[in-house]
C-alpha cells in the first residue's frame, strides 16, 4: 500500500463520512437516521472511489439512492400522507435489483462481495422501519465493512469502523435498558 495525496485525503473523508454515520446510531428520529445516512454515504462513495474500491462505491451509491427513497417516503408519512405498502417493497425490490446489477460491473473477487452483502443487511434494516432492528443490523453491517476495509487497505475505514460498530452496540443497549425501564 502506497500512502499518495488521493489515499491521505481518502482517510480524511473516511473520518469525515463515519462520524456521520456514528451518529445515526445514536439517534432515535427516523427521519434524521436516514438524512445522517445519506450524507454520510456521499462522503463513502468518494473515499471508496478514491481507493479503487469501486464495488463498495457502488454499493454507496445505491445506499445514495436507497436513502433519498426513504426520506422521502418518511416525510411524505409526517405530512400524514400513507406510505403505500406496495410501493415500498416495490422499492425494496429495486435497490435489491441495482445492487445485483452493479456487482455484476464492480466485481473484483470474493472479498468485494462483503460490501454487497453489507448493503442489502443495512438496506432491510432501514427499509422495515424498527429502529432498535436497525441497530442491531447494524452491527452484523458493521462487522462487514471492517472486512471490506481490511479489503481495500483503508486504515481509517478499519479504525473507524470498530468505532461504529461499538456506537451501535450501545444504541441498542441503551435502547433495551430503556424498554426495560418503561416496562417495569
Amino acid at each position: 500500500m502506497e500512502i499518495t495525496i488521493i489515499y491521505i485525503i481518502s482517510q480524511i473523508v473516511t473520518v469525515v463520512y463515519y462520524a456521520i454515520l456514528s451518529l445515526s446510531y445514536l439517534l432515535k428520529d427516523r427521519t434524521k437516521i436516514l438524512t445522517a445516512n445519506f450524507v454520510a454515504h456521499i462522503g463513502q462513495t468518494t473515499a471508496m472511489a478514491m481507493l479503487n474500491g469501486y464495488t463498495g462505491a457502488a454499493m454507496s451509491v445505491i445506499m445514495l439512492f436507497r436513502d433519498v427513497t426513504l426520506l422521502i417516503q418518511e416525510t411524505r408519512k409526517s405530512k400524514g400522507k400513507e406510505i403505500s405498502k406496495k410501493l415500498d417493497v416495490i422499492i425494496l425490490i429495486i435497490t435489491v435489483i441495482l445492487i445485483i446489477t452493479l456487482t455484476i460491473f464492480t466485481y473484483d473477487g470474493p472479498l468485494s462481495l462483503l460490501s454487497v452483502i453489507a448493503t442489502l443487511v443495512t438496506t432491510f434494516a432501514l427499509w422495515q422501519k424498527d429502529v432498535k432492528t436497525y441497530k442491531i443490523l447494524g452491527l452484523i453491517a458493521g462487522i462487514l465493512w471492517l472486512a471490506y476495509n481490511i479489503f481495500i487497505m483503508s486504515i481509517m475505514g478499519i479504525i473507524l469502523e470498530l468505532i461504529l460498530v461499538i456506537c451501535s452496540a450501545v444504541g441498542y443497549i441503551k435502547d433495551i435498558k430503556k424498554e426495560k425501564t418503561i416496562n417495569k
